[in-house]
């Protein structure tokens, strides 16, 4: 599958178009390098940082909930993001050629492709779904933390380790954008490596203590909720066209996108098999909870703290940069930043105190915003924009194979579907008095259950 063969082919035809009413064909800015910016490699960095921060996590018990066909779907989600992410790179390289100020840094990249695709409301339905993907992943990152530094440190309930961790990581996210803390993601990346091979080594040290681990035909609900947690793991695009768009030739996307979600593939499905062969049904939501304790457990714990501290900065500072478009913050450091951060870092912990249950989070967000995000939205905005036409026909003739379109089109239905079910799923589990009682705003002094 060919995920990189579009800008050069685009410029050419861009240039051949503009031949007839100037001598010398224009250079396309975007298509191009650029005097600074990340490299793809960086890139590659950030994608990985981006999704494996709570996902890797998460998969045992997806497995456990979807059985083994859970394993099929890790791998034809992990493709099947992977291609349509490309084409939402595509789809702003084709921005930047009919529209020259796009050629410039952009605040709000996905929002703008969904309003030159389909309209301002389109572009008010995709803010309002970055905005809250974006956070709920923030949401899941603090309640993990918090849950995993009471497990080192249970003297503290989960409830006040949020608010440590929210006062922590606050000034973390008044830096400007990706670029600012590149070294963020590489450390994020190197904990998750660390910790995923500790998790797998303690499971193999624990399987005298499941000599039988159940593997049941999952229920239609119980499916329903390993498809939305699989949908989380791999559902990163709200903040891809943000990375891109600081990148120093955004042709690379696609090498960014390769490098980085066959990482993503190696880390997750050692993780989410092991747990499910090991364990069986059994299994927690966080894999944190089922392993023993030992000095190996702890190290793990460390390194995905570190991990989701990364990931928590890189997630929340696309929400960041869209209200200070919003709400008119100039592009630098003064105290308009700070304040419109710190009400958004504060909005977080108030959600994680309401519901300090990552999982039910996960569930939630992965089958409503982030379907539509990373399933339904990349391919129907790049085959509205190859679709297109200018006035009098001015922009060069883009086609796309009918395999492509088709798979394309597979993707969007497959997103509907499975999201539809999975969010009615999570909000039936939601709305249940077990998850009301569990919030720390009626139980401050409520502790960690593993």
């Amino acid at each position: 599958m060919n995920f990189g063969d579009t800008c050069d082919g685009i410029e050419a035809n861009y240039k051949q178009a503009m031949v007839p009413t100037s001598t010398a064909a224009p250079t396309v800015a975007g298509c191009g390098g650029r005097e600074k910016g990340l490299g793809y490699m960086k890139t590659s960095f950030f994608i990985v940082a981006q999704m494996t921060g709570v996902g890797f996590l998460a998969l045992p018990k997806a497995l456990a909930n979807s059985g083994w066909v859970g394993i099929v779907m890790i791998l034809i989600f992990c493709v099947s993001v992977a291609f349509a992410v490309t084409r939402l790179g595509r789809s702003w390289v084709i921005l930047e050629e009919r529209w020259p100020q796009y050629r410039q840094p952009s605040r709000q990249p996905y929002m703008e492709i969904a309003e030159r695709a389909f309209g301002s409301i389109a572009r008010k339905i995709c803010f309002w779904c970055v905005v809250a993907t974006l956070l709920g992943y923030c949401i899941a990152f603090t309640i993990l933390i918090g849950g995993m530094l009471n497990r080192l440190v249970p003297t503290l309930s989960i409830c006040e380790w949020i608010l440590i961790v929210t006062l922590i990581l606050c000034p973390a996210t008044f830096l400007e954008s990706p670029k600012d803390f590149w070294q963020a993601s590489v450390v994020a990346v190197i904990a998750t490596t660390v910790s995923v091979i500790v998790i797998i080594v303690q499971l193999m040290l624990d399987i005298p203590l499941h000599p039988n681990p159940a593997h049941p035909t999952p229920s239609a609900a119980s499916f329903s909720l390993g498809f939305s947690a699989i949908l989380f793991a791999f559902g990163g695009a709200s903040a891809f066209p943000t990375l891109q768009n600081d990148m120093e030739d955004r042709r690379d996307w696609w090498k960014s996108v390769c490098v980085g979600f066959s990482v993503i593939l190696s880390l997750y499905m050692p993780v989410a098999v092991s747990g499910y062969v090991i364990i069986g049904v059994d299994v927690e939501d966080n894999i944190m909870g089922s392993v023993s304790e030992g000095i190996l457990v702890i190290i793990a714990i460390a390194f995905v703290i570190v991990n989701l501290m990364g990931t928590y900065v890189i997630c929340l500072n696309p929400v960041d940069q869209a209200f200070e478009e919003l709400f008119n913050v100039p592009n630098s450091f003064n105290w308009k930043r700070v304040l419109v951060r710190t009400s958004i870092v504060l909005l977080v912990a108030f959600v994680c105190l309401a519901i300090p249950d990552f999982g039910i989070i996960l569930n939630f967000f992965g089958g409503s915003t982030i379907t539509i995000l990373s399933f339904i939205f990349p391919p129907l905005m790049y085959m509205w924009l190859i679709d297109m036409k200018g006035e009098d026909n001015q922009w060069p003739q883009i086609t796309i194979p009918l395999w492509e379109r088709a798979y394309l089109w597979t993707i969007v239905f497959v997103g509907v579907v499975g999201g539809i079910t999975s969010t009615v799923a999570a909000l039936m589990k939601i709305l249940t008095p077990e998850t009301f009682g569990h919030s720390c705003l009626v139980h401050f002094n409520l502790g960690y259950e593993d």
